[in-house]
């Protein structure tokens, strides 16, 4: 069976020859780690070939491509790590309460396949036989990053439901088309749905299903018409929240960061949830992999296969990015173990 196989299998909920491993590099990791310099990449093409290196070393079924659309010769060395989120059109003052979204201009440009130079290369040097995906952040999450502080779009959230849900359905459609050119263009096969803001630290079950459920729906359900998969990244303290974010048509969901990062338990969730979605993540990557000795990441890597494993749908992988300093050594040992331990 190819990796691409691997997680396509694990991704429809079924059992592959062994679990699948693929985690997401964090830019810093990348940086550090899969380039000769340790300097940010000054082209697309640099930066590519510095993931599908790291790729490779660690053995990886799947990869998610950092800058999925970009073109030819890009320039990424001066615009990583500034906000890529876009003012809408028409309003560029960011003051919630004359702002009309309603009124602001959804003409989006239509995307073209040279946009996605980026994911094209990475498939050209890895070949046709890993998964590769990419990823879209939910028009909630745009839409609580289009004001000047987190703070601020908390409080219009709570202040003025309706405006803010009318600022989220404009970004809905930009996600959307973003998300479905990554697949038709883009020739990735997944997405992942970025929403960083939902955990019960910022919200409430019933606040999660008023805000952010329609805006992750929406962007799912758009996804799967067009042949990808569609899976979830959620940080932090999830775990009264994980039968709700199954119900947002997505396939599968990742990070489920375990305690002291957040208070999911693998297995509870593969009993909760894994039966309706494929499952991904749960290794911490500071205080395990970066942090813990030899044995205790061998033994915690050993007891995260042997709780996601059963009856297939599990990916493993750490919970979220892979931390900016743990050594290449130390990620390797997830490839090793699943080969050894996570055979069906």
């Amino acid at each position: 069976m190819t990796s691409r196989d691997r997680v396509n299998t694990a991704i429809k909920g079924k059992q592959p020859d062994r679990v699948p491993v693929w985690c997401l590099l964090s830019l810093e990791h990348i940086i550090n780690w899969g380039t000769n310099d340790g300097r940010i990449p000054k082209t697309i093409e640099d930066l590519v070939k510095a993931e599908c290196n790291l790729a490779r070393r660690y053995h990886f079924d799947g990869s998610l491509v950092y800058l999925p659309g970009n073109k030819s010769g890009t320039r990424v060395d001066s615009f990583i790590g500034k906000t890529l989120t876009e003012t809408p059109q028409g309003d560029s003052s960011h003051i919630f309460e004359t702002a009309d979204p309603e009124a602001w201009q959804k003409n989006i440009q239509p995307y073209q396949p040279e946009d996605f130079y980026s994911s094209h290369l990475t498939r050209e040097i890895l070949g046709n036989d890993q998964h590769l995906g990419g990823w879209a952040a939910d028009g909630y999450s745009r839409a609580l990053q289009w004001f000047p502080s987190l703070e601020d779009a908390l409080l219009a959230m709570i202040d003025d439901p309706p405006r803010f849900k009318a600022l989220v359905e404009y970004f809905d459609e930009q996600s959307v088309a973003w998300a479905r050119a990554q697949i038709e263009l883009g020739q990735l096969e997944s997405i992942q749905i970025s929403s960083p803001y939902a955990g019960s630290s910022f919200m409430s079950v019933e606040m999660y299903m008023q805000f952010v459920l329609p805006s992750v729906r929406k962007l799912a359900q758009a996804i799967k018409p067009v042949g990808g998969a569609a899976y979830l990244h959620t940080c932090g303290s999830i775990s009264d929240r994980l039968e709700t974010m199954a119900e947002t048509d997505i396939d599968g969901m990742e990070c489920m960061d375990p305690p002291p990062l957040g208070n999911v338990s693998l297995k509870e969730a593969k009993k909760r949830v894994g039966s309706r979605i494929f499952l991904k993540g749960n290794i911490d990557s500071v205080n395990v992999l970066l942090q813990g000795e030899d044995e205790t990441i061998d033994k915690t890597i050993r007891k995260t296969i042997a709780e996601g494993m059963p009856d297939g749908g599990y990916i493993l992988s750490t919970a979220c990015s892979v931390s900016p300093l743990v050594p290449p050594e130390r990620v390797c040992r997830l490839w090793e173990l699943a080969d050894q331990f996570g055979q069906y």
